[in-house]
């Protein structure tokens, strides 16, 4: 499962028969002696059903990484470029008396490619939750609580998810928990301003065979990224229905380790905290001039 900045959990409170696309640039320029750059396309769809939602979404990103001071007793030159594909398909049922239940599958492929597709590239990924809903006039609150399969830790693992998402007044909005929280100000129809906290993690197979200390040669072994980006993000709303986006802050409690096929690290490549800034155009189909409220 990923959640970007783009796309949150299907419980949340989304339009209904929705859809969008985007496009972000990314770059992370000092994670120690490494930088990373980061593209991301993505594709979303929610459609509403008679008792619940199906959301069917498709995501790639693309990693760059630029690293600068390797040990010498593995070449990283394998691992500088990651690919991941990840189809997603998710369903949100409601339960009656405010209550729901979402699940979402994500089969993923992520690797470097270098010698196509295989078994190792594929990584099962998951979510299931509840959710209760409270109707509070003009200010609807709502929970959700739930469990997860997927890379926010730097590999494959199971996390929680919890969601409590309303409005402060007209103009404020939030989303808090984990692995996505945002508090949201709408300046007015063409702008609104939203500080955010992003887990995100990568866990990419190399299809490459590689040598460490000169003795040993290692198939499938794995880069492993984790950190937690806190930032500012400003959202332009033009009456064409894109909407430009720029997002800055500081990444932080960053890993980037190499592993094994067992996920025993071989390389800790010391990724330090870092400055780091996103630019994006997103389109929304059913966008109509106002910020939604």
């Amino acid at each position: 499962m990923i959640i970007t900045a783009h796309r949150n959990p299907i419980y949340c409170q989304e339009p209904q028969n929705h859809f969008e696309g985007l496009f972000e640039y990314g770059l992370i320029p000092s994670l120690g002696d490494t930088n990373l750059e980061k593209y991301v396309f993505s594709l979303n769809a929610i459609k509403n059903l008679n008792s619940g939602k199906l959301q069917l979404g498709l995501d790639y990103l693309a990693h760059t990484f630029s690293f600068y001071n390797s040990s010498a007793a593995i070449g990283t030159d394998s691992y500088d470029k990651t690919h991941t594909i990840q189809p997603e398909i998710g369903y949100y049922q409601n339960l009656g008396s405010n209550w729901a239940i979402s699940v979402s599958l994500d089969p993923t492929l992520s690797s470097n490619f270098k010698n196509g597709p295989s078994s190792e590239d594929f990584i099962f990924n998951w979510s299931a939750s509840f959710s209760k809903k409270w109707e509070n006039g003009d200010f609807p609150l709502s929970l959700a609580l739930g469990l997860g399969r997927g890379t926010f830790f730097g590999e494959p693992t199971l996390f929680p998810l919890l969601s409590l998402e309303g409005k402060i007044a007209d103009k404020w909005k939030y989303i808090l928990g984990f692995p996505y929280t945002e508090v949201t100000y709408i300046i007015n129809e063409k702008h609104s301003l939203s500080s955010k906290a992003i887990m995100s993690g990568i866990y990419a197979n190399n299809s490459e065979t590689v040598s460490v200390n000169g003795l040993e040669n290692l198939e499938h072994t794995k880069l492993a990224y984790s950190g937690i980006d806190l930032g500012l993000e400003y959202n332009y709303y033009m009456s064409s229905g894109f909407i430009t986006i720029v997002r800055a802050g500081f990444s932080m409690a960053n890993s980037l380790e190499i592993m094994d096929s067992e996920d025993n690290p071989i390389l800790d490549l010391g990724a330090d905290s870092s400055p780091y800034i996103v630019m994006g155009l997103k389109y929304s189909l059913n966008f109509t001039n106002k910020l939604r409220k």
